[in-house]
């Protein structure tokens, strides 16, 4: 009898184990296939070429052209009442094809959306060079699809 008391607790034990092996598997299956959004990449492959982390801002626009849109860090100098000055930082937006005049602090975002068949790519830099590569969600109807096209909006 107490033989087989032992071999039923065994069976609960391998019961147990393949039920919190289920689990593992199952949290493994989730992270895999939703792992990917939103991290950041270091490559970014805009048509033909291909830009990296560490690129500069006037390689990523020679290579892929221009964003549909920027978002610029700027430097604002405030004069006060009494003639003093101090400094504030702002975010200028910028659309695709229009220029920017100001001074930069090198700190930007750029976005590429190559319309509703592609994802939205975010890429960020700091210092004017390419800090960061980080997919979005699929782009909207008013992206620029054709990568030629951006380019000849960067000139």
């Amino acid at each position: 009898m107490l033989h087989c008391w032992t071999i039923g607790q065994d069976m609960v034990k391998n019961v147990m184990n393949v039920s919190a092996m289920r689990k593992i598997i199952g949290m493994m299956l989730i992270l895999l296939l939703c792992g990917t959004h939103g991290f950041a990449e270091s490559n970014f492959r805009c048509g033909n070429e291909v830009v990296s982390v560490g690129d500069t801002t006037y390689a990523v626009l020679q290579e892929c052209g221009a964003p549909d849109y920027r978002e610029i860090k700027v430097m604002e100098r405030i004069t006060g009442r009494r003639g003093k000055h101090s400094y504030d930082t702002k975010i200028v937006r910028v659309q695709a094809g229009s220029k920017y005049e100001g001074v930069s602090t090198g700190d930007e975002t750029w976005y590429y959306d190559p319309g509703p068949n592609g994802f939205v790519y975010v890429l960020e830099f700091g210092k004017s060079h390419l800090s960061s590569i980080k997919k979005e969600g699929y782009g909207s109807a008013k992206g620029i699809q054709s990568w030629e096209e951006r380019k000849k909006l960067a000139r």
